[in-house]
Formats: structure tokens, sequence, C-alpha cells
């Protein structure tokens, strides 16, 4: 055999061995993956055991609170404005509304014409409520009571 051919040969014979090489490792990562999915599947099958409250599962609820923008969550800081037209022009801007209950915010979606008339004041949502996300049923005016806290119903 020539020079030329032997080294074509060797050449062939060390790209066969690491074409076995690379095959071999394939397999064996193929081999691992497909045991740790077995192994950790039942794991991923569980329910997990946090899940939210009773509250959060898309109730009709009534809330009573300050409507205010998510921007500032009835802290209006617009200088030489009223909490109504910060409210507004939040909202104008890409905020959503929120109702204001205590020190927690909801989220308001939907009747958003209704809620304008509302902005910055205190009133009663009705809706679904699902985490803190409340889809609007209806707005009305804040009922008078002898004590003028934030409260649910329902």
């Amino acid at each position: 055999m020539d020079q030329s051919r032997k080294l074509e040969v060797i050449e062939v014979s060390r790209r066969e061995g690491e074409d076995m090489y690379n095959h071999s490792i394939s397999s064996l990562l193929s081999t691992v993956l497909l045991s740790l999915t077995a192994a950790l599947a039942p794991v991923w099958a569980q329910a997990p055991s946090n899940l939210p409250p009773a509250e959060n599962s898309g109730l009709e609820k009534t809330l009573t609170g300050t409507i205010s923008d998510a921007a500032c969550k009835g802290w209006h800081n617009r200088k030489g404005q009223t909490n109504y037209s910060c409210s507004l022009k939040c909202v104008e801007d890409g905020a959503d509304y929120v109702l204001v209950v205590g020190k927690k915010p909801y989220i308001l979606q939907g009747h958003r014409t209704e809620l304008d008339k509302f902005a910055g004041g205190r009133a009663t949502v009705t809706g679904r409520l699902t985490r803190n996300n409340l889809s609007v049923v209806s707005v009305a005016k804040k009922k008078k009571q002898a004590k003028d806290r934030d409260h649910t119903d329902g």
C-alpha cells in the first residue's frame, strides 16, 4: 500500500471512531433524559399543595373602596389635580382602573365608561373576582354607613 492510501485509511478509521463515539454519547444522553423524565413524571403530575383560597375561584363579589388607577393606587401625586382628574389622566395614559379596599388594589376590568364617572371617588363594585382581578358587573355610589370603612360583602 502506498503512503497516501495508508493516510486515507487512517483518516476513514478516525472518522468512523468519532462517529461511533458521538453515537454512544447521544445514546447515553437520550437514556439519561428518558430516565429522568420517567422518574420525575409522578412529581410533575401531583396537584400543587398551595392552591389559592376559595375567594379566588371567580365567584361574584361586592367590594366597596376607592376607584383609582394602577399607577397611583389611591395616592395621587399629580400636583394641581384632583383625585378624579389624576385617575382619568393615568387611565388615559394606559394604567388600569383599580378598586382600593383598605390597602389592597383590585384590578378592574370592563365598564370603563361607568368607572370614569367614579374615578378618584368611593364606590361599590360588583363583579367576578379572580385573584386580584375583578371583572366588573356593576358600579354604584358608595352607600353611607355608620362608620365610613372599606368592607366586603358576600
